[in-house]
């Protein structure tokens, strides 16, 4: 059961758009939002469709990937359906650059790549290392640089890192620095200590210092490359960690 106030702030609450285009849109997504759900349950389609709607006709909001539910930040959404093919067919070769942000625990060496195999654990929304050999492993690769290191209240070190991901594995990210000694901050379920849905707003799962800051891709029809930047999150824990 969604509760009510996160109900009343998805339902009073529009999607920023950074770039409006009629093949595709660049949004910012927000934080405690599913990427797709079942009707009935709000989701950055959903509230899309709702918020382009002009008269009785559905518009088309297609999603060439995703972002986790507590994942903000830059998304590309097509508006046709060859717009999302092409789009597909870029994410699949792996000609989009994606950049994250991540407050992880721990020192953080000033740079790394990193090369895993990693599984989504079945029925269940977590993936984990696995042998190269078994079923349903797939490599997951990424880069990584440091670009601020803090003292948390607590007493331990905390780094901010810029992540280019060469793959889209489910949780990569995650998994791959926690499995390093470095989970991201509130990510409980990789063995974050921090639980910011304790904190300034209550969300459905913990919040997560991790944002999608920025994504280049090809214009699905005319191949200019496109480069877009989400804004970090002004709520916590961005806003106290970044002062």
């Amino acid at each position: 059961m969604w509760p009510v106030f996160l109900a009343f702030f998805l339902c009073c609450t529009m999607i920023e758009i950074l770039i409006d285009d009629p093949w595709f849109l660049v949004i910012n997504k927000p934080i405690d939002l599913l990427t797709q759900a079942v009707a009935g349950v709000p989701s950055v389609q959903s509230m899309l469709i709702d918020q382009l709607r002009n008269g009785p006709s559905k518009p088309f909001v297609g999603i060439p990937h995703r972002l986790d539910r507590m994942t903000s930040g830059v998304m590309v959404v097509a508006r046709n359906q060859r717009a999302l093919r092409r789009l597909c067919d870029q994410f699949a070769a792996r000609s989009v650059h994606k950049e994250y942000l991540a407050w992880v625990f721990g020192e953080t060496p000033e740079r790394g790549e990193w090369t895993d195999w990693i599984r989504k654990i079945p029925d269940v929304a977590k993936s984990e290392l696995a042998d190269p050999t078994v079923d349903g492993a797939r490599i997951a690769e990424l880069e990584f640089d440091t670009i601020d290191r803090r003292t948390l209240p607590t007493g331990q070190p905390a780094c901010l890192v810029r992540v280019v991901l060469r793959t889209g594995r489910m949780h990569q990210i995650r998994l791959q620095f926690a499995s390093r000694g470095h989970p991201v901050l509130g990510d409980i379920a990789y063995g974050g200590e921090i639980d910011f849905a304790s904190q300034e707003r209550k969300t459905r799962e913990p919040m997560l210092a991790l944002h999608a800051s920025r994504l280049q891709f090809s214009h699905p029809k005319t191949a200019e490359r496109i480069v877009a930047e989400a804004p970090r999150p002004p709520h916590y824990p961005w806003n106290l960690l970044l002062a």
